[in-house]
Order: C-alpha cells, then sequence, then structure tokens
C-alpha cells in the first residue's frame, strides 16, 4: 500500500494555535491557573506573552518552518520546567491552562505529555518527515476488525437483554375472565364480524396510550377495529351490551359474529396476542367441526 506521510508540522502548528486561541476565551481561568505557578511572575505579562507565542510558532509550524520547530521545543520545555517545580515542590496547581479545562490537576503523565510534544518538536526541526508504512495500515485494519468484532458481540448483547427485558414485561395475551362481559361464544351484539371492539375512556390513561396505534392493528391484522368512547353516547351504548366491567377492554369478534376473545388490557401487545387468540380459537373450531 501507498505511504501516508505524517505532517507533524501542522498537527503540532494547529495544537499551538488552538491552545493560545483556548487561553484566549477563557482569559479569566487562564490567568488563576497561573497564580499558582511560582516562575510565572509577573502574571498580567506571562498571560499575554505565552499564548502570543504560541500563535506565532503554531502558525510558524503550519507554513512548515524548521525555525519554528526549534522555537516549539523550547516553549513546551519552559512549561515543562514550571510544571515540574511545581509538583517537585509537592504543590501541584489546580489547573496548567492548556487546551482542554480539566477539574483534575496536572501530574506526572502531563510531563510525560509534554515530553512527547517536544519530540515531536525537535523532529519537525531536523525536518523529520515520518511515513506511514504497511505496518500502519495492518495495525489499521486490525484495530478496525477488533472494534467490528466488539461492536458484533456488544449488539448480540444488548439483543439478549431486550429479549430478557421483553419476557418480563409480563403477559401477552389479555387478561381474560369467564365472569366478565359477554360470554365466549355468544353472538356479539349489533352483528359485528370479524371485528375487535375496543373500549375507553376518557379518565384512563393508559387508552390513550393504546388509542394511537388502533389504525395500525386495523392494517396489520385486517380487522375491523370499532372503537367504543365511554364520553360518547354511542360508545357508552356498546360498553351496556357488552357488559364491559372497566377499561381499557377489548373484544374480538370472529368471521361467525361470535365472541371468540375477550379481556382487559394494557398494551398493544396484548390487543394483538387477543386478536391470535381468537383466531386459534375459530381455527380450532372449524377443525373440530370438520372432523
Amino acid at each position: 500500500m501507498p505511504g501516508v506521510e505524517l505532517p507533524l508540522h501542522h498537527l503540532l502548528g494547529v495544537l499551538l494555535v488552538g491552545a493560545a486561541l483556548a487561553k484566549l476565551v477563557r482569559r479569566d481561568a487562564w490567568r488563576r491557573s497561573l497564580s499558582e505557578y511560582r516562575l510565572a511572575r509577573p502574571a498580567g505579562a506571562v498571560a499575554w506573552a505565552v499564548p502570543a507565542a504560541e500563535l506565532l510558532i503554531g502558525a510558524g509550524l503550519v507554513a512548515g518552518r524548521p525555525a519554528a520547530g526549534w522555537a516549539a521545543a523550547v516553549l513546551l520545555s519552559a512549561f515543562s520546567v514550571g510544571l515540574g517545580v511545581e509538583l517537585a515542590a509537592g504543590t501541584p496547581p489546580p489547573g496548567c491552562g492548556c487546551l482542554v479545562p480539566s477539574t483534575r490537576p496536572p501530574g506526572p503523565l502531563s510531563l510525560v505529555r509534554n515530553g512527547c510534544l517536544i519530540a515531536a518538536a525537535v523532529a519537525v526541526a531536523a525536518g523529520v518527515r515520518p511515513v506511514l508504512g504497511d505496518a500502519f495500515w495492518i495495525a489499521s485494519y486490525v484495530a478496525l476488525w477488533a472494534a467490528v468484532a466488539g461492536l458484533g458481540a456488544l449488539v448480540l448483547a444488548l439483543y439478549r437483554q431486550v429479549g430478557l427485558l421483553h419476557l418480563r414485561l409480563g403477559p401477552r395475551g389479555a387478561f381474560e375472565h369467564d365472569g366478565e362481559g359477554l360470554e365466549l361464544g355468544a353472538p356479539a351484539p349489533r352483528a359485528l364480524r370479524h371485528a375487535l371492539v375496543v373500549f375507553t375512556s376518557a379518565s384512563c390513561p393508559i387508552c390513550h396510550q393504546i388509542v394511537p396505534g388502533l389504525r395500525a392493528i386495523a392494517s396489520d391484522h385486517g380487522v375491523q377495529v370499532v372503537h367504543a368512547r365511554d364520553e360518547d353516547a354511542e360508545g357508552r351504548a356498546l360498553h351496556e351490551e357488552y357488559a364491559v366491567p372497566g377499561t381499557p377492554y377489548a373484544v374480538y369478534v370472529g368471521l361467525d359474529g361470535s365472541v371468540r376473545a375477550k379481556g382487559a388490557v394494557n398494551t398493544l401487545e396484548q390487543l394483538e396476542g387477543l386478536i391470535a387468540t381468537g383466531r386459534r380459537r375459530e381455527q380450532q373450531r372449524v377443525v373440530g367441526h370438520v372432523a
């Protein structure tokens, strides 16, 4: 594969320019952080000198000036000395005034980071231009496939958890009780056929969650959905005719016009389960009749 040159000078230049702009935007926080450094005196002058130097050196790095690399190494070394003095004295400052604000005080890792940046600056000054060759591409492909495998395992784990949650939500079917409503097999009032009668009331919060999905149920299952609202005169009449004990409640009427499934429902899934139960009972009846 073709090698790709790593633009160290551009990366380091953008980093310094970004750090300078961050200090200028967060002027108050930057000045407060300087008050904790013994070597940052006078603090007012340093507060303006550091971002100005970062802007000039960063611009020089972006422009490809080798001397800017040496200047960056000197500036980063000065940062490291100032931080090292505080760490050696056992009084780490609350912040370092870096590119990204942090609530954690700087520590030895900050010095390691500065050391890596100084090495990059020296490499830029020496004209070193690292090239990312075959080894880099192979390592990147391995890392990408490892990430894909990890994400795949995560998706499967989430899929399993969703399945377990789905099973724990409760019964899928309606809460059918023989002593409530019309008897199973009884003829449905008003000669309804192949219909799902859903009973709701305005004071029922669960009803409001079910109602928006009734149209989708009618379309998906090819069944006539009759919405009987307790607040309507027609709906109240249906409530009385079907002896509805409470809402939300539903009755599935088969092709022969008889009640095949009924019960209290709390979810659209239970409504669909009620339809499936009614159709299964219809098929059992037809098979038993033929036999």
